[in-house]
């Protein structure tokens, strides 16, 4: 098996279903060639949409330094992670 692959199989899966049901669509996608430019982009707005839903105040602690998001989720990962 290959984890490549395997690891994108929702994502495969996905495809297959939109080519099915929309072909254009599908065939806009393949030809389409700036999907990582555009990837970036859905990442900040999905972080943009994360720091909506917090308080006011919490967004200005992160934003004048006060709270490094990065390493307080990654302190919360590691109390996660030896729960299991």
């Amino acid at each position: 098996m290959n984890t490549v692959t395997d690891k994108f199989e929702g994502l495969r899966a996905y495809l297959t279903g939109m080519g099915r049901t929309n072909p254009d669509a599908l065939a806009f996608i393949a030809e389409f060639g700036d999907w990582p430019r555009l990837a970036l982009q859905e990442i900040e707005r999905r972080s943009t949409a994360f720091l909506a839903g917090l308080p006011d105040d919490e967004v200005v602690a992160i934003a004048g330094g006060e709270v490094n998001l990065r390493e307080l989720a990654r302190q919360v990962q590691s109390e996660i992670d030896k729960e299991h």
